[in-house]
């Protein structure tokens, strides 16, 4: 009975963990295929400005539902090619004061 009681005690723990870390990996996944679909449609190129580059990236964000910060994000012009960082740190609830950080970091050039 001691086994099964840790066994059960185990399994609560990883689901509980699997609650809170797997989200964070889904909504950089997510970012990703944003990412890349900027890259097709081409609604960012080296001509854009900051300001536009930040709108698109805030409304892809939004209309995907995703829970990124953009507080961070970097944009930089350079010589034919637009230069986009994006450093976040999200959290996750596990029990109290417990939190999971996940810290990602994303480097895209655009041209």
């Amino acid at each position: 009975m001691m086994g099964f009681m840790a066994l059960l005690l185990g399994v609560g723990v990883a689901i509980k963990l699997s609650m809170a870390i797997v989200p964070m990996y889904w909504d950089n996944r997510l970012l990703q295929q944003v990412i890349s679909t900027m890259h097709e449609s081409r609604s960012v190129n080296s001509a854009s400005t900051i300001k536009q580059v930040r709108a698109v990236f805030q409304d892809r964000i939004r209309s995907n539902n995703l829970n990124i910060p953009l507080d961070n994000l970097e944009v930089k012009r350079g010589r034919n090619k637009l230069t986009v960082n994006l450093n976040y740190e999200v959290r996750g609830h596990l029990v109290a004061n417990l939190f999971a950080v996940g810290q990602f970091s994303v480097h895209e050039e655009f041209e």
